[in-house]
């Protein structure tokens, strides 16, 4: 997770956003972009879609003057259900993320029940909750007044809701996240000009063209205090910043076409990967999918003329992204070796691939690269590559050391209860979380290629596979399952990388640690990873290690970070001024 002193971003997902639960994957992505970057989320969400409508129609039905507190009560119903489905989402990709209601932030108003104003909330709750959780969920549009009865803050009121935690969690940036990149230019006769959009607005100004975009009272919240927000889509570099400023016009370019995705792999992650792509249409188009044999059937529904078996077919016509999830070094390096030379960007999960290539090892451990993304080759949804590059960027990195293996926490947690080797390997398969054949994982190879892309990262320097002492599950006999339980210790493989004054030592093995060790509590397919600064500070990172969600969610995360590179933004330069100083959005 973010560290307690990271900086807390505010993303507010309107009806327009989240039209229903397929919109998730979008939100998702954005909010697992921001922590990847190291900031704690406050995501705020309005209702699915014509929810509230719907919901008001069934009121009038009932009756012609619907009790206000009663009211109250059924719309915050539809907040509640899309925050519901956002906290599922979030948990199933791994990004451990808590629900926050009106009711547990003690969110205080005043005014009228179906109209009113937030005027406090729980500063020590909002905080630690943040401190132990890297996102929180929060339902918008609700508040309780003085004798605890549901109030709303008005028709769009989650856009209040927004700002008015921005500002009491201190957030660096607030992002109103609607179905547009922000406020098209209005002539004073009040006609739409649809080739600029505004670059920068005052609120005055705001508030003149806003409209249905953005609630009014939620923008006289925000010139009160003195608050910036940013109106925009999601996966969007740009938007119109709203505060304290000069008016500023940018022309509104052309939508960005879709980029061509070509996928290498059909598998567990491939076939995550392709459904996320067949949500996110407005911004992908699947060009070719390589597998093993086209004739499978499978469960999701692929367009059989999308399917080859032949990876060269993969890059003719020309994609403008390839992602490579077939795993291994032959075929793998091949496709790989071909689309650089062509010069397009690769996204990899294949750890294997990145830690035997040296050049392909410097590259990934940049965690940036313009032609070559590995996020998820790393921990699956655990954002560790950005982590310790991040650090690396600030501090020496003394140390890494962590749980990197899903499949092998989650079989030794089994043997620990009792379970046989055999039995626990086979309920890891049922649960996606082991391949057929899981040697990569049980032998400790896995924990070694990821450990050798993390320690080039942390250290500079290149450490490669054959420089990293490993000891794998074979190693774990009845009798040293036995000790463990006798001494209390929990038996973990550790993966661990130390800087010294010869250079760096690494090794991967399994250890008894005992329960006071901060990696003994890592349980199930969990990873954790810790990373030791020369400031004395220890940086921890939790999340899931295995399975097809986190991963994936780390591959899409790749492929929008590089769409935001190739369709070359124009930032507004106020935007860009404070993105300089590390305060932007």
């Amino acid at each position: 997770m973010p560290s307690r002193q990271a900086p807390v971003v505010v993303l507010k997902f309107g009806s327009s956003v989240l039209r229903d639960e397929l919109s998730l994957p979008a939100a998702v992505a954005e909010i697992y972009r921001e922590v990847r970057r190291g900031r704690r989320v406050v995501a705020v969400v309005s209702a699915f879609g014509v929810t509230t409508d719907t919901l008001l129609q069934d009121a009038r039905r009932q009756c012609d003057r619907p009790d206000p507190h009663a009211l109250a009560r059924l719309l915050e119903t539809g907040e509640a259900r899309a925050a519901a489905h956002l906290g599922l989402a979030l948990a199933e990709v791994g990004l451990d993320a808590e629900i926050l209601d009106h009711r547990r932030l003690s969110l205080r108003t005043d005014g009228p029940v179906l109209d009113a104003e937030p005027v406090a909330v729980d500063r020590a709750a909002l905080r630690r909750f943040l401190d132990d959780h890297p996102v929180v969920v929060v339902p918008g549009f609700c508040g309780l007044d003085a004798s605890g009865r549901t109030t709303l803050l008005g028709r769009g009121g989650s856009d209040l809701t927004a700002l008015f935690l921005a500002r009491e969690a201190g957030a660096v940036a607030c992002r109103l996240l609607k179905d547009v990149e922000g406020l098209l230019r209005v002539d004073d006769h009040g006609r739409l000009d649809r080739t600029t959009r505004y670059a920068t607005a005052p609120y005055e100004e705001c508030l003149r063209v806003g409209g249905p975009l953005v609630q009014p009272k939620a923008v006289e919240f925000a010139a009160r205090h003195g608050l910036e927000f940013t109106i925009t889509r999601c996966g969007s570099p740009r938007g119109t910043v709203a505060g304290r400023l000069p008016t500023g016009f940018e022309r509104v370019p052309p939508r960005p076409r879709r980029l061509k995705v070509a996928l290498a792999g059909l598998g567990s992650v491939g076939l995550g990967v392709c459904r996320w792509l067949q949500r996110l249409e407005e911004d992908f188009e699947l060009t070719g999918i390589l597998v093993s044999d086209a004739k499978t059937r499978r469960a999701v529904d692929v367009p059989r003329h999308l399917l080859t078996e032949r990876w060269r077919d993969l890059l003719n016509p020309r994609p403008d992204l390839l992602v490579e999830l077939i795993g291994g070094t032959d075929t793998a390096a091949a496709l790989v070796a071909a689309a650089r030379l062509r010069g397009i960007p690769v996204v990899t999960a294949n750890k294997q691939l990145l830690a035997l290539d040296p050049d392909l090892l410097r590259e990934a451990a940049a965690g940036d690269g313009r032609l070559l993304r590995g996020s998820a080759s790393v921990g699956g949804g655990l954002p560790a590559l950005e982590l310790v590059a991040r650090l690396a960027d600030e501090l020496p990195v003394l140390a890494v050391s962590g749980v990197l293996n899903g499949t092998c926490n989650f079989v030794l947690d089994r043997m620990q209860a009792g379970a046989r080797y055999g039995d626990a390997i086979r309920e890891a398969r049922e649960r996606g979380l082991a391949e057929a054949d899981p040697y990569l994982d049980v032998s400790g190879l896995d924990a070694v290629y990821k450990l050798a892309l993390l320690a080039t990262a942390a250290f500079g320097v290149p450490v490669t596979p054959d420089e990293i002492v490993c000891e794998g599950l074979d190693r774990v006999s009845q009798t040293r399952l036995a000790r463990a339980r006798e001494s209390g210790g929990e038996l973990k493989l550790v993966a661990e990388a130390r800087r010294h004054r010869g250079g760096v030592t690494a090794r991967v093995g399994v250890r008894s640690l005992p329960p006071a060790h901060p990696l003994a509590g890592c349980r199930e397919e969990g990873n954790r990873l810790l990373v030791e600064t020369a400031d004395g500070t220890t940086h921890r990172l939790d999340g899931l290690g295995a399975g097809r969600w986190p991963t994936t969610c780390a591959v899409v995360a790749d492929l929008l970070d590089l769409r935001r590179t190739l369709v070359a933004p124009t930032v507004p330069a106020a935007a860009a001024e404070r993105r300089k100083r590390g305060t932007g959005t």
